[in-house]
């Protein structure tokens, strides 16, 4: 049995009181209640960015979030408090460290390097460019566009998720406006996993395999290298690679 299946009766009691006298005593007890979804996903993020690793901020801003929910949270809405409210507190900890500008200055202007050659390429052959047509175009050996690529993995992560969880879900919040069913962060999510789901399948096989067992699987990337029989960096550029394309599809859906 599950944490919260353990918790539910007094939980349920919890929210029951603290929506009909909104007690700032009730309030607190719910934050620490919920205060481990906050030290689950620090771990996660703080995991997968290499350059930054203040773990203590970050956990800070992931309470505001907390606390934010707490006081947002529709009990009359058949959403799940855990769902509404993980869905904000990694937008929060994404954001704070965007917010920190913690990447070095080169691999900043090296994503943007990529990112430009992409957006070019797609203009002048109207469709997405093969990976060796990009390093033709940067006038660059194949194996030195792959170490461009796994070096900016971490900047191509946090770009992806800002979209996903901040850009994202503010752009189907308004879509949406006026036919939402439940807290609108959790709906909006929803529809971006289905959006998301369908560019996968666009994905070659290599990357879809990256993507489930570093996202569903939770697998480090010095695990997937093992589980794969391949390099550390081999991995991340396939990481890199595969965000890329997903960004690119979402960004296409969110500007429709």
């Amino acid at each position: 049995m599950n944490r919260c299946e353990t918790a539910r009766p007094p939980l349920q009691a919890l929210w029951a009181r603290y929506c009909r006298t909104r007690e700032t005593a009730l309030r607190d007890e719910l934050i620490q209640r919920y205060a481990y979804l906050v030290r689950c996903i620090a771990l996660k993020i703080v995991g997968r960015y290499q350059h930054f690793s203040d773990m203590e901020d970050i956990v800070s801003e992931g309470l505001i979030a907390l606390m934010d929910a707490v006081q947002r949270f529709d009990l009359s809405k058949h959403v799940k408090f855990e769902t509404y409210a993980s869905i904000r507190i990694r937008g929060a900890m994404i954001d704070y460290i965007r917010r920190q500008d913690c990447f070095p200055r080169r691999l900043k202007k090296m994503a943007r390097t990529l990112n430009d050659a992409d957006e070019a390429l797609n203009q002048r052959l109207g469709r997405s460019p093969t990976e060796g047509e990009l390093a033709e175009y940067l006038n660059v050996s194949r194996g030195e566009y792959d170490r461009m690529l796994s070096e900016t993995c971490s900047l191509n992560m946090l770009s992806f998720e800002e979209i996903v969880y901040e850009k994202g879900i503010e752009n189907l919040k308004l879509r949406q406006a006026g036919a939402i069913a439940g807290p609108e962060q959790a709906v909006a999510e929803k529809e971006l996993h289905a959006v998301l789901s369908e560019s996968i399948e666009h994905l070659d096989d290599r990357e879809k395999t990256v993507i489930a067992l570093y996202y569903k699987e939770q697998l480090k990337i010095k695990e997937i290298s093992a589980v794969l029989g391949i390099s550390d960096s081999r991995v991340s550029q396939i990481h890199s690679s595969a965000l890329r394309k997903l960004k690119k599809s979402l960004e296409r859906y969110l500007n429709q």
